[in-house]
């Protein structure tokens, strides 16, 4: 019990609280790779949908999108685009956008809940992926 409480500690240490974060600072802060899966109905099979995107601080976007229907092979798809980002409407957000050849621009708020989690305003959580050689940690808004 005293090892996990001590684990505990440690990673509270290091978790920056949203009340440190700047939010102009936005493009910089998302610039990396993140990771998020959501569980959702897939035409009416549950599922999840996992997506591992890379933001380019030029503004260049890719991601992998991982479908995958209970009970069915999953499907993947690529996309590629720009994305722009600049404060939200509190202090703990982002406004972030990400366009894809020929589609409209999509607009989300991102919440930073830390260093490495930021939550869209529909409750989906995104985790920071650490660039190799780097503690997750050690990275800082």
């Amino acid at each position: 019990m005293i090892r996990s409480l001590a684990l505990l500690g440690v990673a509270a240490l290091f978790a920056t609280p949203a009340s440190a974060f700047d939010n102009t600072t936005c493009k910089a802060f998302l610039a990396g790779t993140w990771d998020m899966s959501v569980a959702t109905d897939l035409n009416g099979r549950p599922g999840t949908i996992a997506t591992r995107a890379v933001y380019a601080a030029d503004g260049d976007f890719s991601a992998t999108i991982n479908i995958a229907p209970q009970g069915l092979d999953p499907e993947v798809q690529t996309i590629a685009g720009t994305w722009d980002a600049a404060a939200g409407p509190s202090t703990d957000s982002c406004n972030a956008s990400v366009a894809t050849g020929g589609r409209d621009q999509m607009n989300t708020v991102l919440i930073v809940l830390d260093t490495n989690t930021v939550r869209t305003e529909d409750g989906a959580t995104a985790r920071r992926v650490p660039a190799i050689g780097v503690r997750s940690a050690s990275i800082a808004p």
